[in-house]
This record gives C-alpha cells, structure tokens and sequence, in this order.
C-alpha cells in the first residue's frame, strides 16, 4: 500500500544569551510600546514584519546576525500573547524561521505539530528568556495554550 502521510519531523536549535540585560531591557520597553491589534488574521498583538528596520532594533539585529550566517533577516515582528489560542501556521517564504523570548515568565516555549496518517504529536519547547529558537520555516508551529494568562513577548523573525 502507498502510504502518502509521513511524520515530519522537527528540526531546531536553542541559542542562548543573546542580548545583554541594557539591551533586552531597552528592547522589551519598544516592543511593548509597539504591539497593536492589526486585525482578524493576525493573532496575539503584533508590530508591523519590518520592526527590525528600526533603529531601536539595531542592538537585537546586531546580536542575531552570527545565529543567522549567511543568512539575513527578511521578516521581522514582535509579539505580545497570553496563551489563549492556537494557530497553527509555518513560514513558507523563507530559509529558517527563529522565535526570541524576550519576557517569558512562564517558560513556555513554542509548540509544533507533527502528523502521521494516524495520530498527531504535538512537541513543546521551553522558552527560557534571552534565548533564541531555530527551526525549519515549513514546520507547522504555534504559540502554546496556557490557563495561567500572563503576557510573555517574543520577537518572530524568517531569513533567507
């Protein structure tokens, strides 16, 4: 029998200690002050994707760059969620997909989905603060669900 499902399976990469605490405190008040509701398709509160154009943004910019080789970002947004929803979504317009946890009290990381024929698993990362996720841009990801509802900030970006 041809079996057309297959399990993709996940691929990434934890970096951490990416920004000194002047930098990720300076940073995390811009995206604080820059997150707004952009509308029905966007989940979460979100900055426009070209935050990292910003001057404010240079020192985040600056830091990514040796994670990123030979890469170089082509998107960039920050994102302000209280685990209330799941979307499911991959970023078929780029190399590799990355997720900054810039404040992140609960530790909760990004979850991925993982489909077979006959079940889905769904695998969750720990997103300790000033760390830095890689994975494949067309990995099915979301934010996690969580009852404890407290604001966590991330900064998304993809680079070809």
């Amino acid at each position: 029998k041809n079996n057309s499902y297959r399990v993709v399976q996940t691929y990434m990469r934890i970096y951490k200690n990416i920004l000194k605490d002047k930098d990720k405190k300076k940073i995390f008040k811009f995206i604080k002050e820059e997150v707004k509701d952009l509308g029905g398709s966007y989940p979460c509160l979100q900055t426009p994707n070209n935050i990292h154009l910003k001057s404010e943004m240079k020192p985040f910019v600056d830091s990514v760059q040796k994670y990123i080789k030979p890469h170089q970002i082509h998107k960039c947004w920050g994102v302000c969620s209280v685990g209330n929803i799941i979307c499911w979504h991959n970023h078929p317009d780029c190399k590799y997909s990355f997720v900054y946890y810039l404040h992140n009290p609960t530790g909760d990381g990004t979850i991925f989905l993982e489909s077979s024929e006959f079940y889905d698993v769904i695998k969750h990362t720990k997103g300790v603060e000033n760390s830095l996720l890689k994975f494949d841009n067309l990995q099915k990801h979301s934010i996690p669900l969580t009852s404890k509802k407290i604001k966590r900030y991330t900064i998304a970006f993809d680079v070809i």
